[in-house]
């Protein structure tokens, strides 16, 4: 009776200073870590699939989604009907139209939206290009600074691509086109500030042409940049990523090392793990798992684990987001892997990089392996078709992208996965 006398005079408060109580809630409505996504090759046919990002919050966040067609500039978009499941399937109405997707996260505390950069042109179904990688923009979104589109990945072999850029409103809609900004590189003016990028890739081939548009680069409305998710030019800056230590096993633990950061005065960090899924994209935040060690229960097997750290000096703050480990095993499990395989080589376009196997109990007796391509902060990861080798040759639609493999051991008749730490491509 005390507490809900307590609740009712906290509520009469709000109101009377002009709140409701919703809105008093506010501060706990869920907040973006990781902005949302539109995945799968934008051809008639085909499906789109909706990551719905990474989240914090208090309480258990549920999501909500709307996609939307609309024309080649991003503008002029249009809820279609019906379209509120994490998949669309794209019908031929959409041809030639770029499909934008919203996502809600509602908690007991709010509702909080969020947007996926824009994918397409869609294709028809007999095109004879299909973007089946979305171009990416790497580079910091700051007045002067220089960035740089790749070519994404296509099916059918283009052999040559032309660029034209866009400036965009800050959810990556409403794009207008950056007169006489036709190169893969593009130098950030004063009129950049507070807007997104994107580009407009064309690939060509004997007269036969199909154009995609890039992931959106968003800048802050003081010109910095969120495409860079390890660093602040306003707080410490993260030189070696954070890591999750330990074996992925029900019963287990992980322990969170912070990285290394640079920055002014005394550095403090605190942490947020994640449960994701397999592929380490719908990752929510675990309520309380805020420690440097989390221990994995039984709702953790057969998913993904992630960590974000979050660095605070003098200045401000940054965060860094540490390798994916998993998929946990259950406990009692024939096959563990003890030690995360790692990824040697510099990450540099035409250079090898090579997986180890990292150490398993007990001792496997083979191994296979599975390259995968992630965003830039090593998660939403899909495989890279044809490369099951140890070793696998960094080409252009990787820049940008976090690379990984999935090893799989084997002991007689028992296997089992585990993800490698990622490396940055380059």
């Amino acid at each position: 009776m005390r507490s809900s006398s307590l609740a009712l005079a906290l509520a009469l408060i709000g109101i009377a200073a002009g709140a409701s109580v919703s809105r008093g809630a506010a501060w706990a409505r869920p907040t973006l870590v990781l902005a949302p996504a539109a995945v799968g090759a934008p051809v008639v046919g085909q499906r789109l699939t909706a990551l719905h990002g990474t989240w914090s919050g208090a309480a258990a966040i549920s999501y909500h989604y709307q996609w939307y067609r609309c024309d080649s500039s991003a503008a002029r978009c249009h809820s279609i009907q019906g379209a509120t499941a994490p998949s669309y399937k794209l019908v031929a109405a959409d041809a030639a139209h770029t499909i934008g997707l919203t996502v809600k996260a509602t908690s007991a505390s709010g509702t909080s939206s969020a947007y996926a950069s824009v994918v397409g042109l869609v294709a028809p179904a007999t095109a004879t290009f299909i973007s089946t990688v979305q171009p990416l923009i790497t580079g910091v979104v700051q007045q002067g600074r220089t960035l740089q589109v790749d070519n994404g990945a296509w099916s059918g072999s283009p052999t040559s691509f032309t660029y034209s850029w866009s400036r965009c409103n800050r959810n990556g809609r409403i794009c207008a086109r950056v007169a006489g900004a036709t190169a893969a590189t593009y130098v950030v003016t004063v009129q950049d500030v507070g807007h997104a990028l994107v580009v407009l890739v064309t690939a060509s081939s004997n007269g036969a042409t199909a154009a995609a548009i890039s992931a959106a680069a968003t800048g802050l409305q003081d010109g910095t940049s969120t495409t860079t998710t390890t660093t602040s030019p306003s707080g410490p800056r993260n030189t070696v990523a954070p890591t999750a230590v330990g074996s992925p096993v029900d019963g287990g633990k992980l322990t969170a090392t912070a990285g290394t950061w640079t920055g002014s005065g005394t550095i403090n960090y605190t942490y947020q793990w994640y449960r994701c899924d397999t592929a380490g994209a719908h990752c929510s935040s675990i309520h309380g798992a805020t420690a440097g060690t989390y221990k994995l229960v039984a709702r953790d097997v057969s998913q993904t684990m992630a960590l974000t750290v979050t660095a605070k000096d003098t200045v401000g703050k940054a965060n860094a987001y540490g390798s994916l480990v998993g998929p946990v095993a259950a406990a009692g499990a024939s096959l563990i892997a003890t030690t995360q395989p790692t990824v040697s080589g510099s990450g540099a376009t035409g250079k090898p990089v090579t997986v180890s196997s990292g150490t398993w109990s007990p001792v496997a007796k083979a191994y296979s392996y599975a390259w995968q391509r992630c965003n830039g902060n090593g998660r939403i990861c899909v495989p890279i078709v044809g490369a099951t080798l140890a070793t696998y040759t960094v080409v252009a639609a990787d820049r940008g992208h976090q690379l990984l493999a999935i090893v799989q051991a084997t002991f007689g008749n028992n296997s089992a996965k585990t993800f490698s730490k990622s490396l940055p491509a380059q």
